[in-house]
């Protein structure tokens, strides 16, 4: 048996990221376009008859090309939101939502927890975290009570895109926006922009 995939030529967002941190080669735009591309991959699997939560969404699951954009891969933890096995704690804890850190509760809003942690990747091009001198327990149990959350580069970033990956982070799942009303926020930003450019 063999089994062909498509070829994305930039690597994971991860590694593009550790190297914009020197070269700087990761423009705004593309941060923008890639973001809108995560969010458009979650809608699908969130608006699925039977939704599909991620469980593992971080930024070396989101493979760049330079034709296409992003796309989310490694579906090894993906599941239907009907599987038995809906609480069983899986995903890499930087970028796992308090609820699931908790009790190991998922429902899509943990796909939108970890976008936002990519978001927050976005804007500081950072692993979460790693500025602070904390043990993966201490991270852990902050980020299960709510007084830690990844940060946001406010110097750098957009306003807008830094209260959008603020809502993604929040405490409660149902506070954060659906992955449709992140997508469709991105999608007007980006043409604010290109509208902007032309002018």
């Amino acid at each position: 048996m063999m089994l062909v995939t498509e070829f994305m030529d930039g690597g994971d967002l991860r590694s593009v990221l550790d190297a914009s941190r020197t070269s700087r080669r990761f423009s705004w735009l593309h941060k923008m376009e890639c973001a809108l591309h995560i969010a458009e991959g979650l809608v699908y699997l969130h608006s699925l008859d039977t939704k599909v939560i991620h469980r593992d969404l971080k930024s070396r699951n989101v493979m760049l090309d330079s034709v296409s954009g992003a796309k989310i891969t490694d579906f090894g933890v993906a599941r239907e939101t009907n599987d038995a096995t809906m609480t069983v704690g899986i995903g890499t804890y930087r970028w796992m939502a308090p609820e699931v850190l908790t009790d190991g509760h998922y429902t899509e809003k943990a796909d939108m927890f970890s976008f936002g942690v990519i978001l927050a990747e976005l804007s500081t091009e950072l692993v979460p975290y790693t500025d602070l001198n904390l043990s993966d327990a201490g991270i852990i149990a902050r980020v299960m009570v709510g007084t830690l959350r990844p940060t946001f580069d406010t110097t750098e970033s957009p306003p807008w895109f830094v209260e959008m990956g603020t809502q993604c982070l929040a405490l409660q799942a149902d506070q954060r926006p659906t992955a449709a009303a992140v997508a469709y926020a991105l999608h007007q930003a980006l043409k604010q922009t290109a509208e902007t450019r032309v002018v």
